[in-house]
């Protein structure tokens, strides 16, 4: 269609009129339909209008668009209705008018809605999320902008979840958005699917760039029989990208409240730390029909390594709740719930060539119930090594192992308190020869010589403890023996392997101790493990086989690398005086508690890895020369099966054991507990199951689910467990209680596990 020659001449004209009047506002390139001067300083433009700072000037990367504006290019002030859309290079507002000022950049905006670019923030966490959207999108009744990049809303919301029909929004009757840094909105409630979830009188929002950023995380609802209905919340601060703490206030509506802190630090790969305190103010309550009265407790548990200058390292543990009670009753891990042990544990280490040398302080507490406890530790020890120096030409290798240590034995009970620690020094000498160097045989000589001084030993009734020093002297020769080792290689070219080698390692060692002339009088207690009987001749024999298996697979990164298949170990051992069987820490199940005997029991260990991510442990301890009929053959026995995948870690177990453990204050045990960590496509949904089941009771002692959805721009998570002791068991102080979590998950805040771990089971 040809075009008039009037219709030429009318757009001609209106095209000079708008490139005139870019010339009448100062600072602005403007394009509309048509404009009208209203007097000196303003200037109005109509239909279709779009106006955009110039390069250089401070307006640069504003626009506006509207279907009417009025400018001031005295003042700067702006009236724009109809259509109004602002833009700047980091956000964009839309709304029905706005009165602004071009030259303070600040103005109120009617009816609108904006939204943000957060820049690269949640890029690195989107597989939480599955797609996180790195905008916030906010509206309101009108929206302020008071600042470079700060606006205030009233009567409206917000929410990171930017698509058509967001999954969560936060709305208030007041709310501050400053980009890059915070939200804070008074009188907000959280809508989840246009549901109300929660109601929050104040909520600071942080969106900085670099996901670290300071602000109260969302609330956590929980439930229990010990511990009522609670909420728990958090407030984490970002000191700087190397420090970060976190204030933990757990609210129990009928049983009290808690308030704790954890403080980390990572200034590099060998200086980190953490530590975290916890005080408990717990009301007066009745729990399973038991009157509990009020009292109050505390928690610090953390640890830290240092390296330090010439060599030297530092490390440091604390696990110390002044309650066992407390500490049993609301831990959500069945370990930490069933343990009893406070732990100060602390050193400085180097290692200089042959040279190492350790000095810890180490002072540990076990709970027998509420009063009973036992003490032992080093307090403090100093060890220093020098392995592995060879003697001139000859084939003979020196090493020096020495100790000095404040040993701690101390036994509690109510308000009796009985000291059996001492002072102990350490020095053992020994000179190694490796007798063959045949690659199917290895045959190793060791001559050592340990000299002992306690500075307390026994008395004449060999059961007091007195304060006379005593020195244990003896010899010790030893000759190990490893083969002839046979192996044969098979190509059976099947599913399992290309190449396969059956390899058989028997080992044998025999070991003699000279006797100790003050054997009866070595004081035994603090002892532990050192305990030593002299005069004795000790015979280890043993038979490995292992079966390796290697198959090439193109794309592999470690096809073609040999596997351990399956791997079957049988130990025992003989002793010329049954009374070195009772000490022989090499053996787990019997170690002190066995009857006397020649033989030791007889160990079997089984390693299987059918593949990769499967591994099978198995460890059984048989008595075949039991002394009385009343004596178990079964000493005790494991079985341990790993499976690690990209969308499952489980782990499960077989425990069963003859013996109470050292103390003799736990009845024997017969016990199953597996463990499922659970996630699919992506994290996105998962979960976490725990069972622990007392065969020898027919009792499910604890069982917990947990599970979570994240959706694209937020998140739940669930927890139920439940626990079930022994009711004859003393060092359990929960017999039974059942407990249920609720949490929520925005995108950008993220959740938190509360101080006794719920949700701590693998959830993200």
């Amino acid at each position: 269609m040809r075009l008039r020659p009037t219709s030429c001449f009318l757009i001609a004209a209106l095209a000079i009129a708008a490139d005139v009047s870019a010339q009448i506002v100062p600072g602005w390139n403007t394009k509309q339909f048509s404009l009208e001067r209203i007097d000196a300083d303003r200037v109005r433009l109509m239909r279709e209008v779009e106006i955009e700072g110039e390069a250089g000037s401070p307006n640069a990367g504003q626009k506006f668009f509207a279907d009417d504006l009025q400018m001031n290019t005295r003042t700067g002030e702006l009236i724009a209705t109809g259509n109004v859309v602002f833009s700047t290079p980091t956000a964009r507002i839309s709304s029905d008018s706005v009165v602004f000022n071009t030259k303070t950049r600040q103005g109120t905006f009617t009816n609108a809605s904006g939204i943000a670019s957060l820049g690269e923030r949640g890029q690195e966490n989107r597989s939480m999320f599955g797609s996180l959207e790195p905008d916030v999108y906010f509206y309101g009744s009108q929206i302020e902008k008071i600042g470079p990049d700060k606006y205030r809303i009233t009567k409206g919301g917000f929410t990171t979840c930017v698509q058509p029909t967001p999954r969560w929004e936060i709305v208030s009757g007041n709310a501050t958005v400053n980009l890059d840094d915070y939200v804070i909105l008074r009188n907000a409630v959280i809508h989840v699917k246009d549901v109300p979830v929660f109601y929050l009188p104040l909520l600071y929002y942080p969106i900085q760039e670099d996901d670290r950023a300071t602000g109260f995380l969302l609330p956590q609802y929980g439930s229990s029989l010990a511990m009522g209905s609670s909420i728990s919340n958090a407030f984490f601060w970002a000191i700087n990208r190397s420090q970060d703490a976190t204030f933990f206030h757990d609210w129990m509506f009928s049983r009290g409240s808690g308030l704790g802190t954890e403080y980390r630090y990572m200034l590099g790969p060998q200086a980190q730390g953490n530590l975290r305190y916890y005080w408990l103010d717990e009301k007066e309550a009745i729990i399973n029909g038991n009157r509990r009265d009020a009292r109050r407790s505390t928690k610090i548990e953390g640890g830290l390594s240092q390296n330090l200058p010439f060599g030297l390292s530092a490390r440091a543990r604390v696990d110390y709740f002044s309650n066992v009670t407390v500490h049993q009753t609301y831990n959500h891990d069945f370990n930490l719930a069933t343990n009893s042990n406070r732990t100060i544990d602390g050193g400085v280490s180097g290692s200089w060539r042959n040279l190492s040398v350790n000095a810890q302080y180490r002072r540990n507490e076990t709970f027998y119930n509420g009063e009973d406890s036992l003490i032992s530790g080093n307090a403090p020890g100093f060890t220093a090594s020098m392995s592995g120096v060879r003697l001139g030409p000859l084939p003979l290798f020196a090493t020096v192992n020495a100790e000095a240590a404040r040993v701690l034995y101390i036994e509690n009970f109510g308000e009796q308190s009985f000291d059996s620690g001492l002072n102990k020094v350490d020095i053992t000498p020994s000179l190694r020869a490796p007798l063959s160097t045949l690659p199917f045989l290895q045959v190793n000589a060791t001559v050592t010589y340990r000299s002992t001084y306690y500075s307390e030993s026994l008395d004449e009734d060999l059961r007091t403890q007195i304060e006379e020093p005593i020195t244990r002297n003896y010899g010790d020769m030893r000759v190990d023996v490893v083969g002839p080792v046979l192996s044969r290689v098979f190509n059976p070219q099947n599913a399992i392997a290309d190449r396969m080698k059956h390899v058989i390692e028997p080992s044998f060692s025999v070991q003699r101790r000279t006797a100790i002339a003050n054997q009866d009088r070595i004081p035994t207690r603090a002892s532990g493990y050192d305990r030593v009987v002299g005069d004795t001749t000790q015979f280890n024999y043993g038979l490995t086989n292992r079966l390796l298996v290697r198959r090439d697979t193109p794309g592999e990164p470690q096809s073609g690398s040999p596997r351990e298949l399956l791997s079957v170990s049988l130990r025992q051992s003989y002793y010329t005086d049954e009374n070195a069987s009772k000490f022989d820490n090499s053996y787990t199940y019997g170690f002190n508690n066995r009857n006397p005997n020649a033989f030791s029991p007889i160990a079997v260990t089984a390693r299987a890895t059918p593949t990769d991510p499967v591994a099978i442990d198995y460890r059984l301890e048989y008595d075949p020369v039991p002394l009385n009929d009343n004596s178990p053959r079964l000493l005790g026995m494991g079985l341990n099966g790993t499976l690690r995948s990209e969308n499952a870690d489980v782990t499960a177990g077989w425990t069963r054991q003859a013996y109470a453990s050292i103390d003799r204050r736990n009845d024997a045990n017969n016990f199953i507990q597996s463990t499922a960590n659970l996630r699919f496509v992506g994290s996105k949904y998962g979960g976490n199951v725990t069972y622990n089941y007392d065969i020898a009771r027919s009792t499910l002692v604890n069982q917990r689910y947990v599970v979570f959805y994240n959706a694209q721009c937020c998140g739940v998570s669930f927890e139920f467990q439940s626990f079930n002791y022994p009711q004859d068991a003393s060092r359990f102080y929960l017999p039974r209680d059942r407990r249920f979590n609720m949490s929520f998950t925005l995108a950008g805040v993220g959740s938190f596990s509360n101080f006794f771990g719920a949700f701590g089971g693998g959830t993200y």
